[in-house]
């Protein structure tokens, strides 16, 4: 028997943006908070012999006690942004005679470099390694490298264990049914991990992982699920049977998709009344050219946005979209362009980044003769980390701090919001009753014992008497968005999301 310890290593914390904890759930919750746990450490945990001990450690809920782990094997996950971090990590366990495994995306488009800091890699999906891998380590025989093309492709997906979650950290809970994304964009390295085969679990499978996380959603102010997905409407078929299974859940949840699912009003509708709060589309970009130079045209055209997002608000679902800046396409202009579409079009939620060359992806390829920094902990896509073609990089990280400073000024998010209000009540998201106006006036009592947060306090007391209010956690939710202003505190939620779960990631 074996005590086996998988690691999340913090990107916030250890970083060099700091970003990503947000202070005032901190406050108004009394804990340290995080947004969502792996899913892949589940994943593993269900793989894992009963006779091991499996734990898991989110180094941006906990710390690690190196000297008092009392651990057999320890199994790292990385994207590019927590690679820095995670080798230090091995490092300190490794000191200690500890063997350390190691794998996510970082680790499987860049082997040579993580076998460096560790006992053994893992490259590709994690499914079938982590078995063997397991059984040669308790026989002595670890190999330093296992590669997913040396084993039968995962051909279904596994339930993860829940259990081993430390439930109360997080804001919300993570559940995937589907893997793999038909598209081919140049700055995604999923082709690395699960490509573009394309998996779905049974539906009903679906179901019962939220039923067992239905048993932790016991509070008052019920938690939403994120659909880790890539792209929840891959199949049609699949979609709509999902969706009607969902509604009988009664649960609230956000997702990920293309521009098609905004266009479909009979998978829309079906969306709406399953629970879905917030749908995020990767609009990227609102330049054709700018779509095209990353092989995003195909699936993205800008003359369809606007209707998607009315799409999406009349039936009470929030548009959230994907944008990137530092296209070679784009000059200063881009920033105050790009703000005026997200305000005139009614996006609530747009999540911002900067053009990142993560290693594995054409986009690198491509321009990885203007790369400027090459430090792993820069590439959170909250720092520009090359030479733009149209502007410098000092005006591409302040034009990027401008607008996520606009898009969450509370003038701004209050007309948004307004607006949202206004195409509702619906069905599925009905009018605030009473007892989550009383909640927003307790809540609007803890903000008032800051100075700092009055703004916050005063936009709560503002939510609770409008008479259009919907959705209680949207409510709390845009407090933090709000102060999730720049570098400083925007959460990079998308970074290899969806690549990640069932690798060694």
């Amino acid at each position: 028997m074996s005590k086996i310890v998988f690691i999340s290593p913090s990107v916030y914390g250890n970083s060099a943006s700091k970003s990503g904890e947000p202070d005032i759930m901190h406050f108004l919750q009394g804990n340290k908070k995080a947004l969502l746990p792996q899913l892949a450490p589940m994943v593993l945990a269900a793989l894992t012999p009963s006779k091991h001990s499996f734990i898991y450690i989110d180094e941006e809920i906990e710390d690690i006690d190196f000297d008092k782990a009392g651990v057999d094997l320890v199994a790292l996950t990385a994207t590019t942004a927590q690679a820095d971090r995670a080798y230090a990590i091995a490092g300190e366990f490794r000191k200690r005679g500890v063997t350390v495994v190691m794998g996510g995306v970082h680790a499987t488009v860049l082997p040579d470099e993580a076998s460096l800091h560790a006992d053994a890699v893992c490259v590709g999906e994690g499914e079938n390694i982590w078995p063997a891998m397991l059984e040669d380590f308790e026989a002595g025989a670890l190999k330093p490298r296992y590669a997913s093309k040396d084993y039968p492709s995962v051909t279904k997906l596994v339930s993860p264990r829940v259990d081993i979650v430390k439930h109360e950290c997080y804001s919300m809970f993570p559940v995937m049914a589907t893997k793999g994304c038909p598209n081919d964009c140049d700055f995604c390295s999923i082709r690395h991990t699960g490509g573009h085969r394309i998996l779905m679990k049974p539906v009903e499978q679906v179901m019962a992982e939220i039923a067992e996380l239905e048993q932790y959603n016991k509070s008052p102010l019920k938690k939403y699920y994120m659909f880790f997905d890539d792209n929840l409407y891959i199949n049609r078929d699949y979609t709509m049977k999902l969706f009607t299974a969902l509604k009988d859940m009664r649960i609230h949840w956000n997702g990920h998709g293309t521009l098609n699912t905004a266009k479909d009003d009979e998978v829309l509708d079906l969306m709406a009344g399953s629970g879905c709060r917030f749908f995020f589309i990767g609009f990227e970009s609102i330049s054709e050219a700018s779509l095209k130079e990353v092989n995003k045209a195909k699936s993205n055209r800008v003359g369809e946005y606007g209707a998607a997002i009315m799409n999406l608000n009349r039936r009470g679902i929030i548009p959230a979209g994907y944008f990137i800046f530092g296209f070679d396409n784009d000059d200063k202009d881009v920033f105050k362009n790009t703000l005026d579409f997200m305000l005139s079009k009614h996006i609530m939620h747009p999540y911002i980044g900067i053009m990142t060359p993560f290693p594995g992806t054409r986009l690198y390829d491509r321009i990885k003769e203007r790369i400027t920094v090459e430090e792993w902990k820069y590439y959170t896509g909250l720092k520009t980390v090359f030479a733009p073609v149209k502007m410098t990089g000092d005006e591409l990280d302040s034009g990027f701090l401008w607008i996520n400073k606009e898009v969450r000024q509370i003038t701004a998010v209050k007309r948004q919001l307004e607006y949202f209000w206004s195409q509702g009540p619906w069905p599925s998201n009905p009018r605030l009753r009473l007892w989550e106006r009383a909640f927003l006036l307790l809540v609007a009592l803890k903000l008032g014992q800051k100075k700092q947060y009055k703004q916050y306090k005063d936009f709560v007391l503002w939510a609770a008497a409008h008479r259009n209010a919907s959705d209680l956690f949207t409510i709390i939710g845009l407090i933090v968005y709000i102060d999730m202003q720049g570098i400083k505190k925007q959460i990079p939620i998308r970074v290899n999301a969806g690549v990640q779960a069932g690798t060694l990631a």
